[in-house]
């Protein structure tokens, strides 16, 4: 499932669009669960409202590290 690949590109965000497919799901499905992904995010987005939780990137990184979850 995880094997080898030659590129991995994990899609966070595109504007406010919720999207299902077999191939691609956006907002990315774990994304507000993830330290490494919300601290960089938040230094260039903090304010950016997630389209499903509706909660900006920096109030879903401090719900993370209070673990408020």
């Amino acid at each position: 499932h995880w094997g080898e690949r030659n590129i991995d590109l994990d899609l966070l965000l595109y504007d406010d669009l919720i999207y299902y497919s077999e191939k691609l799901v956006l907002p990315h499905p774990d994304m507000q669960n993830r330290l490494f992904v919300l601290q960089p995010l938040s230094e260039i987005a903090a304010d950016k409202i997630h389209p499903v939780y509706k909660k900006s990137i920096q109030n879903l990184l401090k719900s993370l590290t209070d673990g408020d979850e």
